[in-house]
Formats: structure tokens, C-alpha cells, sequence
């Protein structure tokens, strides 16, 4: 069992006291001495690793993440993973109950990325369309016409947005028709998260670069872009 002491920088006490005796991945406890700054994000990644040999381990740690965590991006994190493990073991008022939870706490924009994507496969469209408009509030406090600038990337969640309204019998408001007349001319995704190459554009239209899968995610939530708006669910 894995027994560290004192606890890692910027580690609160009460977290590291929940988790020291877990068996946590070796890579991630160096990681924490060497990246303090990050242990909220490196505590996570360790989640999504225990899962695939020890779901109680893997529940025990996104639980003490809920309480204890510092940065509430990072809570919101830990609880959707509970609410990951907890619906595949068929436990669905539980899960019902954190998504409730989730949705009143408002929102990171991050955790609303995932939670939008996977409640839209759901069928859940209301809840869903709450989401992607945390999403997209900066996006739309701005003109519609201000859509046009954004790249692939950044369009993704004004498109899903737009498919709730329109699944839910909404009809399209400005930014949904100006979602839809950017979507028609921009490349496709796969181009924008590679920077591929757009001499054929012009300056001002050519997408900017998104960032790398471990830079920092440029929606603010703290998450690696790999795991926040990079990930497969955002996608």
C-alpha cells in the first residue's frame, strides 16, 4: 500500500488523508512531487488509470477529489467520473442524483463539454442544450456575426447547440443560422486540430491552431485539452 508522508505540495490534507492508502499509479505520485501546481489534474488522470485495475481504488480517489479538491472545476470532474463508474453498474438513481447535483452547481465550462456530448447520445436534449449553452455563453454574448471568425474547433459547441434546439422543436435563432453558414465553408475537424495547412486562405480567415493534447486547454477549466474539450466526448 502506498504510504507518503508528508503530503505532496499543494495537496490539501484532508485529500491526501482519504487517499494515502490507495494503491496509486507510481508515475502519478512522482508527478505530484514534481508538478504540485497540477495535482488536482494529475489525481484525475490517476482516476481514469485505477479504473482499468481497481474500480473501488478508482472510486475512492474521484470521491475524495469531490470533497476535497481545491478547485471546483477539478470537483466537477471527480463527480462526473462517479457518475461514469456508477452508470455502468446500472445504478441510476444515483447517477440521476450527481447529474442533478452537477447541473445546479453551475457549471464549469469544461465539465458542460463532456456532460453536453454524452447527454445528447442519451437522448436527454434539454438537459443537453442546458449544458452547451454554458458552453457557448461567451459565444453568445457576442453578434452573430462574430461566428464566422471562429475555426472548426471553436464551432463545435454552437453546432451541438444548434441540434438540441432543433431536436427539441426550437426554431434556429441568429446564432444558430450563422452557425450553420460557417459550418458549410470551414474544413473539417481532423485539418483543425492538426494545424493543416491554409495558405489557400486568407489571413485573417485561417483557423488558429488548437492547443497541443498536453498544453493546457484554452477553455480555462484547468484540464489537459486531451481530457477537457480535446477528448473524444467533446469531439
Amino acid at each position: 500500500m502506498t504510504d507518503i508522508s508528508p503530503a505532496p505540495t499543494a495537496v490539501p490534507q484532508p485529500l491526501w488523508d482519504a487517499i494515502r492508502d490507495l494503491d496509486l499509479p507510481k508515475r502519478h505520485l512522482k508527478d505530484l512531487t514534481a508538478f504540485p501546481d497540477e495535482a488536482g489534474e494529475i489525481l484525475l488522470e490517476a482516476v481514469d488509470v485505477l479504473r482499468e485495475r481497481d474500480e473501488h481504488a478508482a472510486r475512492t480517489l474521484a470521491e475524495a477529489l469531490r470533497e476535497h479538491a481545491p478547485k471546483s472545476g477539478h470537483r466537477q470532474f471527480a463527480t462526473n467520473q462517479i457518475v461514469t463508474m456508477l452508470r455502468a453498474e446500472g445504478r441510476t438513481a444515483e447517477t440521476d442524483a450527481l447529474l442533478k447535483e452537477l447541473m445546479d452547481s453551475g457549471l464549469e465550462r469544461g465539465v458542460a463539454v463532456l456532460l453536453a456530448e454524452d447527454l445528447a447520445s442519451r437522448g436527454d436534449f434539454e438537459k443537453a442544450l442546458h449544458c452547451y449553452n454554458v458552453v457557448c455563453r461567451g459565444m453568445l454574448a457576442q453578434p452573430p456575426e462574430t461566428v464566422a471568425e471562429l475555426n472548426r474547433l471553436g464551432l463545435l459547441p454552437l453546432l451541438g447547440r444548434a441540434r438540441m434546439r432543433e431536436a427539441l422543436g426550437m426554431a434556429p435563432d441568429a446564432h444558430d443560422l450563422a452557425t450553420r453558414s460557417t459550418d458549410a465553408y470551414l474544413p473539417p475537424l481532423e485539418d483543425d486540430l492538426r494545424g493543416a495547412p491554409s495558405g489557400h486562405l486568407p489571413t485573417a480567415e485561417r483557423p488558429a491552431p488548437s492547443p497541443g493534447r498536453n498544453e493546457p486547454c484554452s477553455c480555462g477549466s484547468g484540464r489537459k485539452f486531451k481530457k477537457c474539450c480535446g477528448s473524444p466526448l467533446a469531439r
